[in-house]
């Protein structure tokens, strides 16, 4: 085992937030020597190249610079970057993989999350808990008013986006007994049959869907794709969510289509973020939402810096990366 010499480029306030004392103390441990950035805030590329010299190893995460061309001349050792976090698209550009340096991401740890609350959110819609209980505080029982709750067993269920979400997604849904539909450009028939689900196109999946997920990239070819037509193409009373990014929907026509309270919709991702006070979602009875935490509970988030320690280590031993990122990969990431 070679020891890495580290770079942590993440700022003290979030290192706490996504590490633990232990996984600090492993981290020293491990190491040949640590660097730590012990400004309130994240470096940004000029600081770095000036401290990456001799470092083997960086762990980064939100508010990481790129690593381009410039900044690694200023690296010469470096092997591998340990991102803390999800997408790596702002962070690693090709050059970074050119150069030979291998990238790795928490973006997979953090699906199981988003995959999870997902499902928490299909089942308070369908199930009414949020009117249940408003109800029951009003002094009224069961009186929730149409439509009825409804369960999620042996219906469709739509995934728009074969990502790390929709494919962590597909085995939490297995005990409810649904068909679950595809909709992927990327997604070959292959992977289709591997994972157990049906390819579909998106009007296809739209249109027949009893309830439709979304995790989708924001690329140029995804940027509004659930537009009016498509969701016009929604039947009643189904079931939309999306806890990916709201450059996939067109916000003012989706306002359109939740003012008809004719489907249910669950979001944590907006156009703005906080969500204005007087944003008229807030006022939309049959919308759930929340202020983009599907990704990462506490206890979660305190365990990234782990798993890239797992990942620091299984490098310095020679073994397989589990999150390891490729060049191929990065054009259909988020």
């Amino acid at each position: 085992m070679s020891a890495p010499r580290v770079l942590v480029t993440v700022e003290r306030p979030l290192l706490r937030r996504i590490s633990t004392p232990e996984a600090l103390a492993r981290l020293e441990e491990m190491a040949e020597s640590v660097a730590f950035n012990d400004d309130d805030r994240a470096w940004d590329a000029a600081d770095v190249r000036e401290r990456i010299g001799g470092a083997t190893t960086v762990l980064a995460s939100w508010g990481s610079c790129a690593y381009d061309e410039r900044l690694l001349d200023a690296a010469p050792e470096l092997e591998i970057i340990c991102y803390a976090a999800g997408t790596i698209r702002g962070v690693a550009p090709p050059a970074v993989f050119r150069r030979g340096v291998r990238v790795t991401h928490a973006a997979d740890f953090i699906a199981m999350g988003v995959a999870e609350h997902t499902l928490t959110v299909v089942l308070a819609l369908l199930r009414r808990t949020g009117q249940f209980d408003a109800a029951m505080r009003a002094g009224r029982w069961r009186d929730i008013g149409p439509p009825a709750d409804r369960e999620l067993y042996g219906k469709r269920y739509g995934i728009v986006g074969a990502s790390k979400v929709g494919r962590r997604l597909i085995p939490l849904l297995r005990p409810f007994d649904v068909e679950i539909v595809v909709a992927d450009p990327y997604l070959t028939e292959t992977d289709a049959q591997r994972l157990g689900v049906r390819k579909l196109e998106l009007p296809d999946l739209m249109r027949t869907s009893d309830v439709i997920s979304i995790h989708a990239p924001v690329l140029p070819s995804t940027h509004h794709m659930i537009d009016a037509r498509m969701l016009a193409l929604i039947k009643d009373d189904a079931v939309l969510v999306n806890n990916a990014r709201s450059a996939l929907i067109d916000t003012d026509a989706l306002l359109a289509e939740l003012a008809k309270e004719r489907l249910d919709c669950a979001l944590d991702v907006f156009d703005q973020e906080p969500l204005p006070t007087d944003h008229p979602l807030l006022g939309m009875r049959r919308v759930l939402l929340s202020p983009h935490v599907a990704g990462l509970t506490p206890e979660r988030r305190s365990r990234l810096t782990d798993e890239m320690l797992n990942e620091m280590e299984r490098h310095a031993n020679g073994l397989p990366l589990r999150h390891e990122v490729t060049i191929d990969q990065l054009e259909s990431m988020a």
